[in-house]
């Protein structure tokens, strides 16, 4: 019986160390012996490798995962594009003065043309849905694996002709079933009625249709189609940003059509909600995005003042025993110049901030100190990213 607890408890020290290791070591360990290549492969040391990336995540730091592109031009006028992903690490010092950072270039060797682009669309757990040129892919950053989504049903190439259906990307989302313990992405589709001529006068009509929408999982690696509930409360017409926040297995979107709203979509029940955002007794202030803050979800909204701008953040707050959503005003920051939009709260008074041209700031809210990061430019990004080992397929 001893030997038998001995070996037991060898065994649990081993996964406790190995929990606490970073993924691209344990992508390493998994060659070294078979016995650690099931252990690390297994669906409970995934789960508890996840678990502690996520409590170790300190307070007063956070991660971006972002986006960037370097362009080789060479003798002939030709030109080559390298896409990067980048994470960066943020710190800042008990006596919130001192704010430091660490940059880290992922190597993911993606297969893309010379002229791709490389955009991020989601983020779970560590993966991320990413769209590399006309490419859809999910990718875990911290074990540099990825995969390609199938071909979709419903975006279809547009054949010229007197008349034809044009379908467009307009949403997508990626996150976790819990119902169904799998992951998901849902993408909504705009679909447009067109017709023109190609003779001696050509003309172009362009109606949109009721856009449309499926969902893909991993575990069946298809897509189906799924319908915009016309009789609810959302809309057939929606035009929502392509990017999405993900939280507790809803994925939201900010949207602009006939006034600003949230879309969100229930990736275990499958439905689309329409969410009202706060009034507004200030006419000047337009909403324009979301972000995640303390498992909140936040919205913010601006207004010029002069050439700078005034920043209002609301906090998002759900009360399941009522079954209501109440918004929450947090601050109100600003003026400022050469400020474009808020991207996170972190460590409850500095707000992370985008710049012009892509640059990053943080704004200590409590001492109105701004301060400008000498990081790369931030084209696309993800905050609060947290490494993991969740496999892509």
């Amino acid at each position: 019986m001893s030997q038998v607890h001995k070996s037991e408890t060898s065994e649990d020290r081993m996964v406790e160390i190995l929990s606490k290791l970073p993924p691209k070591s344990l992508m390493r360990f998994k060659c070294i012996r078979k016995s650690w290549c099931t252990i690390i492969n297994s669906p409970s040391f995934v789960a508890k490798h996840l678990s502690n990336s996520v409590d170790n995540k300190l307070s007063s730091s956070t991660c971006i995962l972002l986006n960037r592109c370097q362009v080789h031009v060479f003798p002939d006028r030709s030109w080559k594009q390298e896409v990067f992903l980048s994470m960066i690490y943020l710190s800042i010092d008990s006596d919130k003065e001192n704010l430091h950072y660490d940059v880290e270039d992922l190597n993911i060797p993606f297969s893309m043309e010379d002229h791709d682009d490389l955009a991020i669309h989601g983020y779970c757990n560590g993966i991320v849905c990413v769209i590399a040129g006309k490419k859809f892919l999910l990718c875990n950053p911290g074990t540099g694996e990825f995969t390609q989504l199938p071909d979709s049903p419903l975006l279809r190439p547009f054949s010229k002709g007197r008349f034809g259906l044009e379908t467009n990307f307009k949403g997508l989302g990626f996150g976790y079933d819990s119902k169904a313990k799998e992951y998901k992405v849902v993408r909504i589709i705009e679909n447009c009625d067109c017709e023109y001529s190609d003779g001696e006068e050509t003309y172009y009509e362009r109606i949109v249709l009721p856009h449309t929408a499926e969902v893909y999982t991993t575990v069946a690696n298809s897509w189906k189609e799924i319908e915009i509930d016309v009789t609810s409360d959302t809309d057939p017409y929606c035009i929502p940003y392509s990017c999405s926040v993900y939280l507790k297995g809803i994925c939201y979107w900010f949207a602009n059509d006939n006034g600003e709203y949230i879309f969100s979509f229930d990736l275990g029940d499958e439905v689309f909600h329409k969410i009202e955002l706060p009034s507004r007794r200030e006419y000047d202030f337009k909403f324009y995005g979301l972000f995640l803050y303390n498992e909140s979800i936040a919205s913010y909204c601006s207004r010029y003042e002069g050439d700078s701008k005034l920043f209002d953040i609301w906090v998002m707050e759900d009360s399941v025993e009522v079954k209501r959503i109440s918004w929450t005003k947090l601050l109100t920051v600003g003026p400022f110049k050469d400020i474009e939009y808020p991207l996170t709260l972190w460590k409850c008074d500095q707000l992370l901030m985008l710049a012009a041209y892509g640059r990053a700031t943080s704004y200590n809210s409590s001492t109105g100190v701004l301060k400008y990061l000498h990081i790369p430019p931030i084209i696309n990004w993800v905050i609060d990213y947290v490494k993991s080992v969740v496999p892509v397929k």
